[in-house]
Order: structure tokens, then C-alpha cells, then sequence
């Protein structure tokens, strides 16, 4: 079993659109106006992460008690649950890091 089945590919695909979105927020952000009417790429790159990552939680979060009660393997939702509150904690940590 390669890392890919083991981690799941809905799970990859994840982090791949988050990976992605960071710069088309940030091109976004670039082509948008300056001064106090500035930040719009950026929330927008925000909104639809948290859109996202909300859909993805509660569908995996299902999948997982569905899993659990139907004594299935859970690795990949359990991942998959884990995963939002991870990146977020961990851009959070970066952010903190670049900061100071």
C-alpha cells in the first residue's frame, strides 16, 4: 500500500486547494485597489477556504461515524476531520513565527 491510498486522495486533494489558494489570493489581493479599501483578494481567499473547509469537515465527519458504526476502516476520515483544524492551527503558528 503506497502513502497515497494510506492518506487518502480526497485528503490530498485538500491540501492541494489550500496550497493553491494562497496565491490566487494573493494575485487577487495584487490586482485589487491600495489603501484603506485593500484586503478584498485576501478575504476572499479566506471565505472560500472556510466554505471549503466546512463542507469537507462535516462530509468526512459523517463518512467517520458512518465508518465507526458500520466497523469499516477510519483512517482516511479520521485524517480527513483532522486536517482543517490543522492547517489552520498551522498557518496560525506561521503567521506567529513571521510575525515575531
Amino acid at each position: 500500500m503506497n502513502w497515497v491510498e494510506k492518506i487518502g486522495r480526497r485528503n490530498l486533494a485538500y491540501v492541494a486547494f489550500v496550497v493553491v489558494l494562497l496565491p490566487i489570493a494573493l494575485l487577487l489581493e495584487a490586482g485589487g485597489p491600495s489603501g484603506p479599501d485593500a484586503g478584498g483578494g485576501m478575504m476572499f481567499g479566506i471565505i472560500i477556504w472556510a466554505l471549503v473547509s466546512l463542507g469537507f469537515f462535516v462530509v468526512n465527519l459523517i463518512l467517520l461515524v458512518r465508518a465507526l458504526v458500520k466497523n469499516l476502516p477510519a483512517r482516511k476520515p479520521f485524517i480527513a476531520c483532522l486536517l482543517p483544524a490543522l492547517l489552520i492551527g498551522g498557518t496560525l503558528l506561521a503567521e506567529e513565527i513571521m510575525l515575531h
